[in-house]
This record gives structure tokens, C-alpha cells and sequence, in this order.
């Protein structure tokens, strides 16, 4: 059985990654949204999580690692993201006794405000536009995941999404009526879609130590199309190993310095490697650190984590800060309970 699941998991990486050199699109993906990290502990620890993620987070990362559910989990994610816009993760999770775990989740973009334009004659304006307001911009996702364990050491799990984006209504030029005086015939467009998107992962145990890897298919959709262009959605080959590594030395179960690695193929950037720690003392407060190696935007990252008990419901409370490039940091809180 166990060289059964190592040769389904190489397998998968490899027809994962023939599928990604035939379609790779790079900088021609939409709905980029969904690639960005929301767990504030996996944040802090350089995006990299999908062999260690914990609980029902693994609904935003790999779907496989909700077998590690025990009863029912929520939790609620806040990341305060780049020009004043903020994203929400809120996701839920139960493991039933037989037949695997299930979880939903949702992702939801706020953009803040916007004004809208509306080009006009410049007998209209002067400036050759007028105001129409602000733009009711809307970006959501709505998931449910499933993961089934074949064993204590191997699970697989599969999520399918529901995609909306609204970016209001706009005019565009249909025809030139006059090139010279720059004056053009226009028509407004609902510029709107709604599609559906899948993700798809394993988790494996090694029976060494605590050494565990998994692979992460995530994003995965047929193209979508506003006019012109068509696009998908920012699909992502992730491969990760996490493992606590003082296990080397005793198993000492005070304090654990969790290590993970992920290198992730995405079809929109080149390539990146991921890596992250974790020290946790008693299972009470973690610190943690990370960096995200060869990425547009975020590298350095640090954050801490709290666990906490409120008659007999178990919580945790994470944060986690994140270097942006010439842009404003970016802070991440996840507030998570287990019943």
C-alpha cells in the first residue's frame, strides 16, 4: 500500500507538471485574488504550509489536510492588503466519523472606494470625462472541500469553487466617427462574470519522524472571457515538506520547531520556493518567521500565534506581518475556534 501512494504521488506531480508547461500563460491569469495567502500563521511562516497546514485553514491551501479536523472548526481571516484593500477568509470545517471531512469557505474582496469615469465630448467637459460615481467593484468565492483519509498516512481531498467579479458597468468605444477630433461612438457594458474553478491535493505521512509532504493542484478552470481577451483563473502547482525538527533529538512534546518548505509553480510569474519556522512553546504561544523567495510582492515575514480555551471551546488568535515591496506592509489577523 505505501508504495501505492508514493507512485500515485509522483505521478501526480509529474502530469502536473507537463500540464503547466503546456499551458503556461504567464502574466494572463484573473481573479489573482485567490492566489494570496490568508492564514496569519501560515503567513508568517513564508506562505509555506500545505504538508504542515492545521485544521480547517487547509480549506484555503490543500483540501487533503482537512483530515486533520477533529470535531467542527471555524475560523475568520483578515488581511489588510495593498492600496486599502482588504480581504476576508472565512471558512468552516466538520470531520465525520466514517466518511471524511467535510468544509466551506468564503473569500470575499473589498476594494474600498472607487470613482467611475465616463468619457464625454469636451463640449460636454472640458476635461473630456464626468464623474458617474463610485463602483460597486464586488470579488467573491465560494468553496466546498472535501478529504477522505485512505489511511493514518495518506489523504486526498478536492474542492470545488464558485467564482463572481463585478466590475461595474463602463462605457467603451465601438466605432470612430471622427479620428482627427478624437470623437468615438460608445456603448456600456456590464463588465461581469461568474464561473467555477477546482482544487485538488494529497497529504502524506513519511513515517519518518513527523515528516510529512504534500502537493497542491490549486485554481484549476477553463478560460474566461470579458470582451476580447480570455484569461483563467491564477492556477498554482505547490509542493511542500514540513516536519518538527527537534524530533532529530528527543520528542521532548514542550516545545517544537516546525520547519516547512514549499516551491511552487504558478502560471502567471516564474517560479518561487517558500520557507518558513515555527517555535511553539506548550502548545500555548508560537513565534514564527519566514521568507517568500523570488516573489512580485511580499518577501520577509514574522508573526505570533495564541491558544486559548473559554469553557470548553477551544480558540487561537494569529498575526503576522509581511514585507511588501514599494508598497505598504501587509497585516494579517486569524481568529479560529474548535468545538
Amino acid at each position: 500500500m505505501k508504495n501505492k501512494i508514493l507512485v500515485f504521488i509522483v505521478t501526480t506531480l509529474i502530469l502536473s507538471s507537463i500540464s503547466f508547461a503546456q499551458m503556461k500563460k504567464v502574466g494572463q491569469s484573473g481573479m489573482t485574488y485567490l492566489s494570496i495567502s490568508l492564514s496569519a500563521r501560515e503567513s508568517a511562516m513564508g506562505a509555506a504550509g500545505i504538508a504542515g497546514i492545521k485544521g480547517v485553514q487547509s480549506v484555503f491551501y490543500n483540501p487533503a489536510s482537512l483530515t486533520k479536523v477533529q470535531g467542527m472548526e471555524m475560523v475568520i481571516n483578515q488581511v489588510s492588503w495593498l492600496a486599502d484593500t482588504r480581504i476576508i477568509g472565512i471558512g468552516a470545517a466538520y470531520a465525520t466519523t466514517r466518511y471524511g471531512t467535510l468544509g466551506l469557505d468564503l473569500i470575499y474582496v473589498d476594494y474600498g472606494d472607487i470613482m467611475g469615469t465616463k468619457r464625454v465630448d469636451k463640449s460636454v467637459d472640458e476635461r473630456g470625462y464626468t464623474l458617474t460615481g463610485n463602483l460597486n467593484i464586488q470579488d467573491y468565492a465560494l468553496g466546498l472541500s472535501y478529504a477522505y483519509p485512505v489511511n493514518d498516512r495518506f489523504s486526498f481531498g478536492g474542492k470545488i469553487k464558485f467564482v463572481h467579479e463585478d466590475l461595474g458597468s463602463v462605457a467603451i468605444a465601438t466605432e470612430v466617427i471622427d479620428q482627427d477630433n478624437e470623437i468615438y461612438k460608445y456603448e456600456d457594458r456590464d463588465w461581469k462574470l461568474s464561473h467555477w474553478g477546482l482544487d485538488f491535493g494529497a497529504h502524506y505521512k513519511t513515517g519518518f519522524k513527523d515528516l510529512a509532504l504534500a502537493v497542491a493542484f490549486l485554481n484549476y478552470s477553463t478560460n474566461m472571457q470579458y470582451w476580447r481577451e480570455a484569461f483563467q483563473m491564477p492556477l498554482m502547482l505547490k509542493m511542500g515538506l514540513a516536519m518538527d525538527v527537534l524530533k532529530f533529538f528527543n520528542d521532548n512534546e514542550k516545545i517544537k520547531l516546525n520547519m516547512a518548505i514549499d516551491a511552487l509553480h504558478p502560471i502567471d510569474y516564474e517560479e518561487r520556493v517558500h520557507v518558513g519556522a515555527e517555535f511553539v512553546y506548550l502548545n500555548l504561544v508560537a513565534l514564527r518567521a519566514g521568507y517568500q523567495f523570488n516573489h512580485d510582492v511580499e518577501n520577509f515575514s514574522a508573526g505570533f500565534g495564541l491558544n486559548f480555551n473559554f469553557q470548553g471551546v477551544g480558540g487561537s488568535l494569529d498575526y503576522a506581518y509581511t514585507n511588501a515591496r514599494y508598497f505598504e506592509n501587509v497585516n494579517r489577523f486569524s481568529l479560529g475556534f474548535h468545538f
